[in-house]
């Protein structure tokens, strides 16, 4: 394979080898461009771009891999990690990028661009239906971390302040935090309010707590009187740059990690951490597991599932029951 690489969309985040096919790389674009969800977008360049660095290290064509590469792939995976010094894959991991350039020789079939998925018969590892590698803070963590927000210095301080309460008391994404623009606020029976779309274009309310339309107020208050103008004149993303652009998905999740720093919490913390914390927190109150799922928006139950059984697994075992019991 060419060592030179074409770039693929708008930004830089794929690269495609000059000797593929015209054709290839156009269906590649499509490919990536219909997938509705930014999170499954994200993910599949990041798959994708992983397996075209295994097919240059080896030298081999893509569009002539046989199953056994597809398997070599996996165990790669690990031991370059290992050779770099750094942490090897989760079996998780490993299984989502296997799953995404699946579903890349899936579509270049279906668009006459390739003849055989390596991937379809591949073995993969096995990872159990409601199991999540992520651990939701403590109510404690969760307290400290909004705190932290809220003591936060600098210019954009209030906008830190109310991006962490966004995802700690409502649970969103942060796709959807970062996507939100003003217009989406409103109210209805007497609550501040926040419009979301979930996939298939389908409209999503959710009631902002009191905490967090306070300090999204003071953030927009004061991007209005930078603006020169009365807050209700203002528009634009939810969260913006000094510039008035849409704050990175990449830049919130900077933020989120740099206040959990602060927040003395010595596990990791990402968005995603912080929505697994809000629906274990809702659970934990009181709320009932299908009001979760509404409000998360999981069309499966299954999904919430497994958010609401990612924490307190080890303190909940039994064990010592049983232990106690016999002793």
């Amino acid at each position: 394979m060419a060592t030179d690489l074409a770039i693929v969309g708008q930004d830089d985040s794929l690269a495609l080898p000059l000797d593929l096919p015209p054709l290839v790389i156009e269906i590649t674009r499509m490919w990536l461009e219909t997938r509705r969800s930014p999170n499954t977008r994200d993910a599949y360049r990041r798959a994708i771009r992983v397996w075209f660095a295994y097919c240059e290290r080896t030298g081999l064509d893509p569009l002539e891999m046989s199953v056994r590469h597809a398997e070599l792939y996996a165990r790669w995976m690990v031991e370059t990690a290992v050779e770099a010094g750094g942490k090897p894959p989760t079996p998780k991991t490993i299984a989502q990028r296997m799953s995404a350039v699946s579903a890349w020789y899936k579509y270049l079939i279906k668009n006459d661009a390739a003849r055989f998925n390596p991937f379809a018969e591949a073995d993969r590892p096995n990872i159990p239906r409601r199991h999540s590698e992520t651990t939701a803070l403590t109510e404690d963590e969760a307290h400290a971390l909004v705190e932290a927000a809220d003591k936060d210095h600098g210019r954009e301080r209030l906008r830190t302040a109310a991006l962490i309460r966004m995802l700690v008391q409502l649970g969103l994404r942060i796709t959807e935090a970062v996507g939100a623009d003003i217009e989406d606020l409103g109210f209805s029976r007497g609550y501040r309010t926040l419009r979301l779309t979930l996939q298939g274009g389908k409209p999503h309310y959710r009631k902002l707590p009191v905490e967090t339309a306070y300090a999204l107020g003071l953030y927009l208050g004061e991007r209005a009187r930078q603006a020169g103008v009365e807050l209700r004149d203002l528009r634009g993303p939810l969260f913006a740059t000094g510039s008035g652009r849409p704050l990175r998905r990449e830049k919130a999740w900077e933020l989120v990690q740099r206040i959990a720093r602060q927040a003395g919490i010595a596990s990791k913390v990402t968005p995603h951490t912080l929505r697994h914390t809000w629906a274990s927190i809702a659970e934990a109150r009181g709320a009932r597991p299908r009001e979760i799922q509404e409000a998360l928006g999981h069309e499966s139950f299954e999904t919430t599932l497994i958010y609401l059984r990612s924490r307190d697994q080890v303190e909940r075992d039994p064990s010592q029951l049983v232990a106690s019991a016999i002793e």
